[in-house]
């Protein structure tokens, strides 16, 4: 079976979003235990997580929530409908999602090209350029959309994908209650 390659693209953005996160996790245990010990902390620290770990980490994931449907739904009325609404509100939602994570990607791109054109740096205890994280979001956002747009072209010509993109994400019944 061929895989999808915004599927594929979606699985990597996750799995690399550990890198940040490990990474991440080592600079600042040992800035704070450089600064503790008696030495001098790391300098940049602060500016280094906040404009990449964490930029890498909220929005790299994005695409994967989307593909595989884990983000945050309130679904008490989606439960009364026909199935007939529910893939029309489906449908919509999937729409207006691809319609807002496109135009955030739009409105970020060039935010992103303007910072690389300045060669944006945060100046703090220390210069770091951080125009290159600026492209990640506008990146992730356009990936985003596309896995929305894939999902409801699948919602609207394939029925077993009509099915699970409908499915309300409930606990396997199968699955041992302890």
């Amino acid at each position: 079976m061929r895989r999808n390659p915004l599927v594929w693209v979606s699985d990597v953005l996750l799995t690399v979003t550990a890198i940040p996160v490990l990474v991440m996790m080592v600079h600042v245990t040992l800035d704070v235990t450089l600064k503790y010990i008696g030495f001098r902390p790391i300098q940049g620290t602060l500016e280094i997580t906040a404009n990449y770990y964490m930029v890498a980490i909220v929005v790299l994931p994005m695409a994967f929530i989307e593909w595989s449907r884990q983000s945050i739904a309130v679904d008490l009325f989606y439960q009364m409908m026909s199935y007939r609404v529910q893939v029309g509100v489906t449908f919509l939602v999937l729409m207006l999602c691809a319609l807002t994570y496109g135009g955030l990607a739009c409105i970020s791109w060039p935010d992103a090209v303007e910072s690389f054109e300045r060669r944006e740096i945060a100046m703090g205890s220390s210069n770091i350029y951080i125009w290159p994280s600026r492209f990640l979001l506008p990146i992730a956002l356009g990936i985003t959309t596309l896995i929305c747009l894939l999902h409801a072209v699948r919602l609207l010509v394939n029925p077993e994908a009509r099915v699970a993109l409908t499915a309300i994400h409930a606990p396997d019944p199968e699955a041992e209650v302890s």
